[in-house]
Order: structure tokens, then sequence, then C-alpha cells
């Protein structure tokens, strides 16, 4: 592509010697890297000529310019969706939040390079180029080519999803502290890096988005719907004794679950749609025969218009799904319906705050307040599109409400390595004595809601009189539970409560997410001078075990050196009550606040984080 600026200027020999020409960058110019050439033309005959080749541009898109698709007016949401280098994602469960610090390092040197190789590695450039070039000024095409270039499903994109649990072939998903690393040696090895979750889609994604000045934030979903048939229902299926029924309908309930917006004009679409948008770089579920999703209308998908925008449908049932739950038979046939669940799914929706770490609560953007009319009038709008399994109807139906179950961890925070307690009651609300078994179980879990391993279960038998609450206690030590515990530190306890004259059945479960001790300090400079510095690490293991196979990660944007170029591998293990201290070095490129990150694993426990300010003069 093209453009040109033309001066014609006349002087004497007397007049100064310079010229100065400004060309100006139009507002719908294609995005990329331009070749700079400098020709001078003599007026008289036009045949003596001077050429010079100048250093090449990069344009992106500008959100501080008001004639652009991506201009956003308030310049504290610019300073934080644009030229913010770090951040926080949330993660954990809906009762019990946490913060994953995130280096995005979106102007570290080479990261924009790597964002263009992007555009040339998608498939639809290969298929087209000229076509995939010419629609690189709309950043509505933009967003949803990066969505499907940041994982690698399709087209060898920069990361590949793992949710199996074992990570021996590359990095666990929670070793990750930022994108840069991943970014620079996806550009190197020219293949998908191993591995992430969703939240390092999202990191990478909102990287590479303010890369090109497209405004980004990650959002968290808590309690996030994946709905295969896209019929706003996700169906569960149970035996008798409360266990899940190994009965797949691709349907599944994530504890959270992070994607993106960002924000830009929809000119392609009826007034009304400008602003956030949603876009989602976690390979869920295929686009167009490609793993992508988004840009939808955060407007769009509130109000179950899943027809405006790209895959609002799949955005509104991540949201806003009922959860059903079925019995069945020990030959898996379907018994009866059990419940259903208007409220369960899109709890919390979260992201950060500008200019804080609070965390900012924008599910009211999302959807409208559970149980309202209008809330109630966008679900059945939305859900027209899908198409209900055959055993949604004509199914017999269990009367609700005859048990009421309630489920509390006892403490306001569960700290690794101490006993989990959950509090369990149990309430008869008829007027009639029931006959109950009542079962119990603690399980360890993965975040995406697969169950990893059983912890406990107690089987009780009860007879409840009317309008009789039973109360009681269930608990695992961290050695019953610690050697089974997921990176994700997820542990759900269900009950299930069973008529045993009728055998109508009752379930609820709650997930809390345990929270690790401090157990990693860095010390650095408060302030210094651009140049080489050295990070002090103190390792303690507070854990009741020892902590084996330990390495530190550490990441922060404008540094290099030992520090951030290479993992440091502890030689001994640590043993209970026990610490290690090292020093390694950096060196300091940019100025301003920088914030260091780091993440120790070991073979016993996995994702402790650390992290310390400095100020870069």
């Amino acid at each position: 592509m093209k453009m040109c600026g033309v001066v014609n200027y006349s002087r004497t020999k007397k007049e100064n010697k310079s010229v100065y020409l400004s060309v100006n960058i139009p507002s719908d110019a294609i995005i990329g890297k331009y070749n700079v050439v400098c020709e001078i033309t003599k007026k008289a005959g036009g045949k003596h000529k001077q050429r010079h080749t100048l250093p090449k541009i990069a344009v992106i898109f500008n959100p501080f310019s008001k004639s652009d698709d991506v201009y956003m007016e308030n310049e504290e949401d610019r300073h934080e969706y644009v030229l913010n280098d770090h951040g926080v994602i949330f993660a954990g469960s809906w009762n019990r939040i946490g913060k994953i610090q995130w280096t995005f390092g979106q102007f570290d040197e080479g990261i924009l390079d790597v964002v263009f190789k992007m555009f040339t590695r998608d498939n639809r450039y290969k298929a087209n180029p000229v076509k995939s070039l010419k629609r690189r000024n709309s950043p509505v095409y933009v967003a949803r080519v990066l969505s499907a270039m940041s994982n690698m499903n399709d087209d060898n994109g920069v990361v590949a999803g793992n949710w199996s649990g074992n990570y021996s072939d590359g990095k666990s998903p929670t070793d990750w502290n930022g994108s840069v690393k991943i970014l620079k040696q996806w550009m190197k090895l020219k293949r998908g890096v191993n591995y992430g979750q969703c939240w390092v889609f999202s990191g990478v994604l909102t990287t590479v988005l303010r890369a090109v000045g497209i405004p980004a934030r990650p959002v968290t979903n808590f309690n996030s719907a994946h709905d295969r048939e896209y019929n706003m229902s996700i169906d569960k299926f149970y035996y008798a004794n409360g266990t899940e029924a190994n009965i797949s309908s691709g349907d599944s309930i994530w504890n959270f679950h992070v994607w993106n917006d960002c924000w830009m004009k929809r000119p392609d679409l009826p007034t009304g749609y400008d602003g956030w948008q949603s876009v989602d770089s976690t390979p869920q579920e295929p686009s167009e025969k490609v793993f992508q999703c988004g840009p939808a209308p955060v407007k769009a998908i509130k109000n179950g218009e899943i027809n405006i925008g790209s895959d609002t449908d799949f955005l509104f049932g991540e949201v806003n799904a009922d959860v059903t739950n079925f019995l069945v038979d020990d030959s898996d046939k379907i018994v009866k319906r059990l419940k259903v669940d208007s409220r369960h799914v899109g709890r919390n929706i979260s992201t950060k705050a500008p200019g804080s770490n609070r965390r900012l609560d924008i599910t009211d953007q999302y959807k409208y307040k559970e149980g309202t009319t209008e809330e109630r009038a966008a679900f059945e709008k939305a859900k027209l599109r899908g198409r209900l399994p055959p055993w949604h109807k004509h199914i017999k139906v269990q009367p609700e409400g005859d048990v009421n179950i309630e489920i509390n961890t006892k403490t306001a925070k569960t700290i690794t390595g101490t006993p989990i307690e959950f509090t369990v009651l149990v309430e008869n609300a008829t007027g009639s004595t029931m006959d109950c078994i009542v079962i119990t179980r603690l399980e360890s879990m993965f975040y995406n809601g697969q169950l990893k391993s059983g912890i406990k279960k107690v089987e009780t038998k009860r007879s409840l009189n009317g309008k009789e609450r039973y109360l009681f206690v269930m608990s695992a030590s961290f050695a019953e539970y610690g050697f089974v515990l997921t990176h994700d530190r997820a542990v759900r306890c269900s009950v299930s409560v069973r008529n045993t004259k009728n055998d109508n059945l009752y379930m609820d479960s709650r997930t809390t997410v345990l929270k690790h001790p401090k157990c990693v300090k860095l010390t650095v400079p408060q302030t210094l001078n651009k140049g080489q510095f050295d990070i002090r690490y103190h390792i303690t293991n507070p854990f009741p075990s020892t902590l084996s196979i330990c390495k530190l990660n550490i990441d922060g944007s404008g540094f290099s050196g030992e520090a951030v170029d290479q993992e440091v591998k502890i030689e001994n293990p640590i043993p209970s009550g026990g610490s290690v201290s090292g020093t390694i070095t950096a060196t300091a490129h940019r100025r301003g606040k920088k914030i260091i990150v780091a993440n120790l694993e070991s073979q016993e426990v996995k994702s402790i984080k650390a992290k310390a300010i400095m100020f870069v003069n």
C-alpha cells in the first residue's frame, strides 16, 4: 500500500537550506509497517532526482484521535486500557476472588513486530493476502484475527491450550507471569507455545490489542457456562447417590473464565452498539470453522440480541444460561428433571478498575439483575436460536423446595496447608418426617469444572422431623488433600440428600479456592537509574511437607538479563520450616513505575506468587 506527501517549495540561495515536510496519516489507514522514501526533484525539467530511504514506520490505531474508530475520550481509561503495561486478572471462585499479577509488556522491544507477524500467519492472509491487508484498517477485523491467532488451533498461533493437568512437555499455565516471553518464544520457534489456559490467552490478547492501539481489558466471568448447543441450558446428569453420570452433553460450568473487552465503534452494525466489544481467544468452540470469538457488543449480549455482532449467542450463554439437573438410573436412562437454576451462571463479572488494582464489578454491563423481567426477556429471546434436546420434553419434573441445603466455608479464607472445613445445613422444609440418606463429598477440581480426584466421602442415614435443620462440618487435613490439589487449588464440597420414601434427590455444592501463605519475598531497590540492578529472593516453606524440584520464574516489563531470561532452579529440596535465598541480576531499560512478578513452582505445591515495585529514573 502507498501513502504520499507532496510539497512544492521554492527558495533562493540566501534562504535557509532546511525544509520540513509533514505527512498526515489518515485515520482509516491500514495498520502495519511502511517503507518511507523521500524523493527530491528539481522543478526545472524534473531530471535531477535524489532518493533517500528513511527508517520504516509502524502505523497503528490511535485511541487519542477523535477521528479514529478506537477513540477513547476519558484520559484515565486511555491510560489504563492502552498505556498500562502491567495489570491484574481476577480468578478463583465467585465467593473467593483472587488476583493474578500479569505483565502485558505491549511496549517491550519486538512485541509490535510479533503482532504484525501474527497477521501474516493468519489463514485469511494466506488465502487472500490483498483482501486481508485491505481489511486491516478495521479494528473489528483486527480484533477477530488476533482472537484467532492468540491460540494455536487452526493456524499455528501463539498459545497451545492444555487442561489435562499434564504439562511435562512445556510450562504449566500457572508458571507464566506475563505475555512477553510467550510472544517472543512463538516468534522464535514459529509454533505454538506450551501451555496456556484462559487467563493466559486473555493476557496475550490484551497485550497484542493494546500494542496496535486498541483499548483492551481482561474480563473474568465467575460460574461461566460453556453451552455447546447454544440452547442456553447447561444440562447435568446425576445418579441417585449424587455422583455425576458419565453422560456428556458437552456442556460445562467453569469456576471462572477470562476473555477480553476491546473498545471501538461498530460502523458495520446498526446504531447503538459502539463501545465495549467482547472477544475471546481461548479455543472453546469454532466460529466460521476457526477457533475465534467476537467481537460481540456487550450491549447486545445484555439484551439477548444474539444476531448482532459475532458469536454473541455463545457469549450470552456464558453469562446467562440456566443450569438443569436430571436424575438417571443405573442404565443411564433419564428418570426426571430435578431442578432448574436460573441464577447460578454469570456471577461477579470483573475487571481491573482504572488507576488501581481494585476489582470493578461490571456484571450489570453484561446482564440485567437476576430474576427481573428484563433479564428473563433477554434469556427467552436468546434461547430461540438453540434447539432443546429431547430429554427436556415430556419429562417428569420433581417438585423443588422440600429440602434446603446450605454450604459455606467455616473461615473466610482457607490457607493451603491448613485443614479445609465446610459447614453444611440440611433442612426438611416440609411438615412431615423424612427419612434421608445424606452423602457429602470433598473433591479436588480443575477450574474448568472437571473432577481430578475425590478427597473424602461421608454417608449418613438421618430421619428429619418436619422443619428440622441438620447442621454438620465436613473437613479434610492437608495430609488428605495436599497430594491431589490441582494448580487451581479448587476444592468442592458436594451434598446430596435422597428421600428414601419417594427417591426424590436434592443436591447442592460449593467450591472454594485455597490461598497460599506468603512464601516468596523479593527485594529490589526502591528507586534506581536505568541499568543493572540486583533482585534478591527469599523462599520459606511454611507447609507441613518438603518442597522439592523448586523453580522460580520472574517477569517484568522494561527489563532484561538473567532474572527475566531464564528460570532459577533451586538445587536442594526445602524442608518444612526451612528457607533458601539468592540474588540474580537484571537490567532496567525504561523509566517509570515498574512491577516485578515471581512465580514459584514445586512438586508438592504449585503457583506461589510474589511481586515487588520499583521506580526507574
